[in-house]
């Protein structure tokens, strides 16, 4: 009895020593999952569990390639694989060792990427009311590249990804300044669960653009209403480049005159015109124009004012009918040049008139007054005032 429990103790001592720890094992690596990039390395990381003292850390460019084993043996459950290439995928597998016997198979091969270089140019290509278009040139090894508004205090929003080398930014309004500071646009090599972004190339919003809003109305800086000359109210340029002015005669429907560069032009007297201006954005180096505005109507001085008749309480006034329109009158008379104007009469259809009153009073005998002429056109159903007045001064007699 005691030779047969030597031989069973005997034969125990050598199974435990044939084969290690089999009863033991444990699964393979697993968590592991890819946690930075450089455009010449991968930091990975993974599950640690209990009993392994290190892990041998394997890699190669093809999934079922030949793997290189990495100089450094990780205790902590992560690692920085180095010398690799950039905006390149590589796999990866870790296999851990506990009490000197390898005690599990190697992970699954796990995908990893590098870095690719980072944009060397980025422009804006395109623009409505509301969107741009920006474009680069592809950079070697990225999948896909990121976009950000930057808004600056190291506030960076991602707006979107593309696959292309192009990109358009949606929910603008030309209506107000950009919110964000700066467009950005980085490279990416994608692996299944990890983005590996190279630097990013930005425009400041200074040099992006919209297609302008629709054009304001002109306004008139300077007219004389004896002169030939006009000038009318630059367009605020904050948000685009450059504006343009059409002037018609007012019944034509062809500008004859475009102002590009100035904002001064001589015109006839006598004539009734129309004046529109709209505003562009030089995208990529092309005039991006917006909408016209409204129509503005004038005239400069009329032809031929002049007193016909004066009496103590009146004086009779006439000129030249302008060419353009159906025109009708109002009538202004003041004591004070340009200052104090107070309407006489309303809606005249003829080319002259016997003015007696000032506002409501009586006009005085011996007296200065201005005598002021606000031409109107018929524009559809309504007449549209001058606001370039012709006048005349004179005094009522003894």
């Amino acid at each position: 009895m005691k030779k047969f429990l030597s031989i069973v103790l005997a034969l125990t001592i050598l199974v435990s020593i044939a084969i290690p720890v089999t009863a033991g094992a444990v699964a393979k690596v697993t968590g592991l999952k890819q946690t930075g990039s450089s455009t010449t390395s991968v930091d990975i990381s993974w599950d640690r569990f209990s009993g392994a003292t290190k892990y041998k850390v394997e890699y190669s460019d093809t999934k079922n390639g030949t793997y290189k084993e990495d100089t450094s043996y990780n205790t902590d459950g992560s690692e920085g694989i180095y010398s690799l290439f950039r905006g390149s995928t590589y796999y990866v597998k870790v296999t851990p060792y506990v009490n000197g016997w390898v005690n599990a198979s190697a992970s699954e091969p796990f995908e990893v990427v590098t870095s690719p270089d980072g944009l060397s140019d980025l422009k804006q290509t395109k623009a409505t009311k509301s969107s741009m278009t920006l474009s680069w040139t592809a950079v070697s090894g990225a999948t896909s590249y990121n976009i950000y508004k930057d808004y600056g205090n190291n506030n960076v929003k991602k707006v979107g990804t593309s696959k292309t080398t192009s990109y358009t930014v949606t929910g603008l309004s030309n209506k107000k300044a950009l919110d964000f500071n700066y467009i950005r646009v980085a490279p990416v090599r994608n692996s299944a669960t990890y983005g590996a972004e190279g630097y990013d190339k930005s425009i400041y919003n200074y040099y992006l653009r919209l297609t302008p809003k629709k054009g304001e109305t002109p306004k008139f800086s300077y007219y004389w209403s004896y002169s030939d000359s006009v000038s009318f109210t630059a367009p605020s340029l904050k948000f685009q480049d450059g504006y343009q002015f059409q002037i018609f005669k007012a019944n034509k429907k062809k500008a004859f005159k475009t102002l590009n560069k100035t904002t001064s032009v001589e015109l006839k007297k006598g004539q009734f015109y129309k004046v529109r201006t709209r505003s562009y954005a030089l995208v990529n180096s092309k005039k991006n124009y917006g909408a016209w505005s409204s129509y503005k109507y004038f005239t400069l001085s009329l032809k031929n004012i002049r007193a016909t008749s004066k009496t103590q309480r009146s004086v009779k006034l006439a000129w030249s009918k302008p060419k353009g329109g159906k025109v009708k009158y109002d009538i202004y008379v003041s004591k004070e040049y340009n200052k104090g104007l107070k309407k006489t009469v309303k809606n005249l259809k003829r080319n002259s008139v016997k003015v007696t009153k000032i506002g409501k009073k009586s006009l005085k005998k011996n007296t200065y007054y201005y005598f002021y002429i606000v031409p109107k056109i018929k524009v559809g159903k309504k007449y549209k005032a001058s606001p370039i007045m012709t006048y005349l001064s004179t005094y009522t007699k003894y």
